[in-house]
C-alpha cells in the first residue's frame, strides 16, 4: 500500500459538495486533496450534442461516462434494475445536471413544526440564505427577479432565459387553470465569461455541455481550486474505507488509484462527499473496533431516510408542430402545489417543471407503438409535436427506505455493493394520484390531443438525499448543522446525504451552500484549534 504525503484536507468527490469544499478551502491556503472515482473529462472532446446521431451516441456515452458502473448495480426492491441516475466523473452529477438553481424555501426547514411529519433541520432558512447568495454569484445564475415563492431573494446576476416555445405551449393550459409558471433558475452563462461562451440553447445539458456554458463543477470551481495551487485532483480513486486512529479521529483514506494501486492518503480533516448512496455505503464499509456499526454510525441512522423526489413525467401530442428539439429541454417552474394544502389527503406538496417532450427522432420512436408503415406514417406526421411537464413531490423521510451493504455481492476491489431498500409509501402513493390529476388537467387545458406517456418509476428520481442526515441529536442524526459528524470530530459529510427532508427544490444549489458554510466552519474552527 502507497502510504501519500499527508494533506490538511482530503475531499472525498468532486460534485456540488466535494468540488465546492476543495474550491473554498483551497483559496482559505490549506492543501487539499480530491478523489475521484470517476474521469476527468474533456468537454468538447468527450461529449456528443454536437453530432448528428447525438441520440444514440448520447445514451453510449452515458453509459460509459456517467452512469453507476456494472459493479455498482444494486437490486432496487425485487425489481433488480439498476441505481438511480448518479454521475462518475469530476464535476459529480453535475455533469448531467440540467444547472437548475431555486433555494428551499423557509418552510422546508420547519416540516415536523409546521405539519407534525419528519424533522426540522438544525438549521433555518436565514442561516443558509447568504451562502445561496454566495453561490448564485459564484455560479452567474440567470434568473427573474421577484419570484413568488422566495420573495427576498436579491437580483440574479443575469436576467433568465426566455421559455422555450414548448414551454409557451404548456403555459396555455397553466394560465387557464390559474397556475403561476416562472422562470427556473438557472446556472448557464447569459454571455462569455472567463473563456466560457454564453448557451446557445442546445438543449444537450444532460448528455454534458461540450462548449462549457453551463455550469457544471468541473468548469466552474474546480478550475479555481487548482489555479490556488493548494489543491490537487486525483481521478480515478476509488475509495474503500475511512481509518481512524486510536483515539476515533479520522485518520487516513484509502483507495485504488487508476492503475488499481492501493493507496492511502492520510489528512487532519476528511470530508465525504459521494452523494447519498456512495457516502453511507463508504461510512458503511468502514468498520473498526472504535465503529463496529460502521464509521459514525452510532445513532444507527447512516443509510437511513432515503429519499428522492417522486413524481411524474407526462409528454402529450398538439396539433402545432412546435418542433420540441429546439431550444432548451426545460426551464419554467411552478410551485403553486408545494408544502401542505387545506383539503388534500397527504401532506407536504410537489413542484411543476416544464420541458419540450420527447426532442429527437430516436427517443420518440422507441416510445411509439405499432411497425412498419404504421409506426413511420405516426412518425411522419407527428415528430416535432410534442410537449410535456414533470411533477416531483416531497418524499417523507422513512428508516424503510435504506441503503446497506450487500452481503453477498462485492465489486472489484472487494467492496460490498449498496443495496437499496426503497418503496413508495402512503403519503406518496396519494400525492401521485392528485399530481396525475393535476397534469392531466393542464395538458388538456393546453390543448392536448392525446397524452403519450404518463410515467412513474419507483426509484428514478434523479435527487437523492438523507442517507447521513443533519440533527442537534446524536441519537438521531449523524452530521450537525455545520455538516460535522457526532462521532468523529474531524469528519464532514457535505453531499446530498445530509439532507433532513427533500423540499421540492432540485437540491444542487442547496448542497453548494451547505458546503460553502461547512468550508467556512471548518476554516474558522481550524483556527481555533478545535479540529
Amino acid at each position: 500500500m502507497s502510504k501519500l504525503k499527508k494533506v490538511d484536507v482530503c475531499v472525498i468527490g468532486s460534485g456540488a459538495g466535494g468540488g465546492v469544499m476543495a474550491k473554498e478551502l483551497g483559496e482559505k491556503g490549506l492543501s487539499v486533496v480530491v478523489l475521484e472515482a470517476g474521469k476527468r473529462f474533456t468537454p468538447v472532446r468527450d461529449y456528443t450534442g454536437a453530432l448528428i446521431d447525438h441520440e444514440r451516441a448520447g445514451k453510449e456515452n452515458r453509459k460509459s461516462l456517467f452512469s453507476v458502473p456494472a459493479m455498482d448495480k444494486i437490486t432496487l426492491g425485487n425489481l433488480g434494475i439498476s441505481a438511480p441516475t448518479t454521475a462518475y466523473g469530476v464535476g459529480g452529477t453535475t455533469l448531467r445536471y440540467l444547472a437548475y438553481m431555486p433555494r428551499l424555501t423557509p418552510d422546508d426547514f420547519r416540516v415536523r413544526s409546521l405539519d407534525g411529519v419528519g424533522e426540522d433541520w438544525p438549521i433555518s432558512y436565514k442561516d443558509i440564505a447568504p451562502y445561496y447568495r454566495k453561490v448564485e454569484l459564484e455560479m452567474q445564475v440567470a434568473g427573474q427577479n421577484g419570484d413568488p415563492w422566495h420573495p427576498d431573494v436579491e437580483p440574479y446576476p443575469y436576467p433568465a432565459f426566455e421559455f422555450s416555445y414548448a414551454n409557451k405551449i404548456i403555459q396555455r393550459g397553466c394560465d387557464k387553470l390559474g397556475i403561476r409558471l416562472w422562470p427556473v433558475p438557472v446556472a448557464r452563462l447569459r454571455e462569455p465569461s472567463g473563456g466560457r461562451p454564453a448557451c446557445i440553447q442546445c438543449g444537450e445539458c444532460v448528455n454534458g455541455c461540450l462548449s462549457r456554458a453551463k455550469g457544471s463543477i468541473d468548469v466552474t470551481y474546480i478550475p479555481k481550486a487548482e489555479r490556488t495551487g493548494n489543491v490537487e485532483v486525483r481521478p480515478e480513486s476509488v475509495v474503500t474505507r475511512i481509518s481512524v486512529d486510536a483515539s476515533g479521529r479520522a485518520k487516513g483514506v484509502l483507495y485504488f488509484d487508476g492503475k488499481g494501486a492501493q493507496c492511502i492518503q492520510e489528512a487532519d480533516i476528511i470530508v465525504l462527499s459521494a452523494g447519498a448512496i456512495q457516502s453511507p455505503r463508504i461510512l458503511l464499509n468502514s468498520k473498526s473496533p472504535l465503529f463496529p456499526d460502521g464509521l459514525a454510525n452510532s445513532s444507527g441512522t447512516v443509510g437511513k431516510y432515503f429519499m428522492q423526489h417522486v413524481g411524474i413525467s407526462a409528454t402529450a401530442l398538439f396539433e402545432e408542430r412546435i418542433d420540441s428539439f429546439r431550444g432548451f429541454f426545460g426551464g419554467a417552474i411552478s410551485h403553486d402545489f408545494a408544502g401542505t394544502k387545506p383539503g388534500r389527503p397527504y401532506v407536504r406538496g410537489w413542484g411543476i417543471e416544464l420541458h419540450s417532450g420527447y426532442r429527437g427522432p430516436a427517443s420518440m420512436a422507441v416510445s411509439t407503438p405499432g411497425w412498419g408503415t404504421e409506426h413511420k406514417n405516426f412518425m411522419r406526421k407527428w415528430f416535432g409535436h410534442t410537449a410535456g411537464l414533470v411533477a416531483g413531490g416531497e418524499q417523507l423521510p422513512d428508516m424503510a427506505n435504506r441503503i446497506e451493504l450487500d452481503p453477498e455481492v462485492k465489486d472489484a476491489y472487494g467492496m460490498p455493493v449498496p443495496k437499496l431498500y426503497y418503496k413508495l409509501l402512503e403519503n406518496d402513493l396519494l400525492m401521485l394520484k392528485d399530481i396525475e390529476k393535476h397534469i392531466r388537467q393542464i395538458l388538456e387545458a393546453a390543448g392536448a390531443i392525446e397524452v403519450l406517456k404518463m410515467r412513474c418509476q419507483p426509484g428514478e428520481g434523479v435527487h437523492n438525499a438523507g442517507t447521513c442526515r443533519m440533527g442537534r441529536d446524536p441519537r438521531t442524526s449523524v452530521v450537525n448543522g455545520f455538516c460535522r459528524s457526532h462521532d468523529v470530530p474531524n469528519l464532514f459529510i457535505a453531499d446530498g446525504s445530509c439532507f433532513v427532508t427533500g423540499g421540492n427544490a432540485n437540491p444542487a444549489l442547496t448542497i453548494m451552500a451547505l458546503a460553502t458554510r461547512a468550508a467556512d466552519y471548518i476554516y474558522e474552527e481550524g483556527k481555533k484549534g478545535d479540529l
